[in-house]
């Protein structure tokens, strides 16, 4: 739900609303609604299982829903769950500020109200923006649609693993680890 017509840059964003539950999608404000359980504890899940790999060898940072990344000069999203390589967080000059980058690897989970052209979209402006691998999360299916550097996509089901590929390399995790126990 667009919030207001003007369009503004992320500079701009980030004065009047840093710290809000908004983001800047093409210069408007969308409001970021709360998730349900099983959107939270599918987050929790993949944000545990990438940060342990990710730190046992010493790779970067895993972020967290709130984490604002700079798409572009007027669009700032914030993936459910993000990677960002040590030599990024290298060159971070405001910690505390947007990532003035695309995250290595985004993760979404989807809400029972995103349609596909939401996530879609998302997709296209994480890829367009240099993200190397986006993972797509469906709770309700038990699956994972992965999008991947050379511009294909594949889709992981229940029992299947999903890897790290080129951005992450010997990263494994067994998708049934990703959700709730049913």
């Amino acid at each position: 739900m667009a919030v207001q017509a003007k369009p503004m840059t992320v500079e701009e964003f980030w004065e009047q609303y840093a710290g809000k539950p908004y983001e800047l999608v093409r210069g408007e404000i969308v409001e970021v609604t709360p998730t349900g359980i099983s959107h939270g504890a599918v987050a929790r899940r993949i944000s545990a299982l990438l940060g342990a790999f990710v730190d046992a060898h010493g790779l970067g940072e895993v972020v967290g829903a709130e984490t604002g990344f700079w798409l572009a000069s007027d669009t700032l999203r914030a993936p459910d769950c993000a990677y960002i390589a040590a030599e990024k967080m290298a060159s971070l000059a405001e910690a505390e500020r947007y990532a003035p980058f695309a995250p290595d690897l985004a993760v979404e989970v989807v809400s029972p109200g995103d349609t596909a052209s939401d996530i879609r979209d998302k997709v296209d402006l994480y890829r367009a923006a240099g993200t190397g691998l986006v993972w797509v999360i469906y709770p309700a299916l038990r699956k994972v649609d992965v999008y991947l550097p050379d511009g294909t996509a594949r889709e992981v089901g229940a029992e299947g693993t999903l890897d790290g590929g080129e951005v992450l390399p010997g990263l494994q995790i067994a998708v049934k680890e990703v959700f709730p126990a049913e």
